[in-house]
């Protein structure tokens, strides 16, 4: 069997699974994005495509290959996004920006009120 058709073979069960399914199929969405998340972390699915990895993803969760525990596992062991230095200097930019944008209506407004006193 060919990828086009194993791809197709596995796109063909997801719609069937998703027609058929339940109520908790919202929430199974929901799991199959965090599973997404944690697939994208590994080495061997890093290079797919990632509207393919979120078919596989809910393939596996509605299929029940993959469940709410393992989910949580994975979620718990992803390491906490590290800032990178361009981010960090991004921040005090920000706000320079927001000073800069006050200094001008700080000068109207006391040009107004020299204006109202004269």
């Amino acid at each position: 069997m060919t990828t086009a058709e194993m791809k197709k073979r596995e796109s063909e069960l997801l719609d069937k699974l998703i027609s058929d399914y339940g109520p908790t199929k919202y929430q199974d969405i929901v799991w199959a994005m965090e599973w997404a998340r944690h697939l994208r972390g590994q080495e061997e699915y890093r290079r797919l495509p990632m509207a393919e990895m979120i078919e596989k993803a809910m393939l596996e969760v509605i299929s029940g290959q993959v469940n709410s525990e393992q989910i949580l596992d994975a979620i718990s062991s992803r390491p906490a996004p590290v800032k990178t230095e361009k981010e960090e200097e991004k921040k005090p930019a920000a706000k320079s920006a927001a000073k800069k944008e006050e200094e001008p209506k700080k000068e109207k407004a006391e040009k107004k009120e020299k204006g109202k006193k004269d």
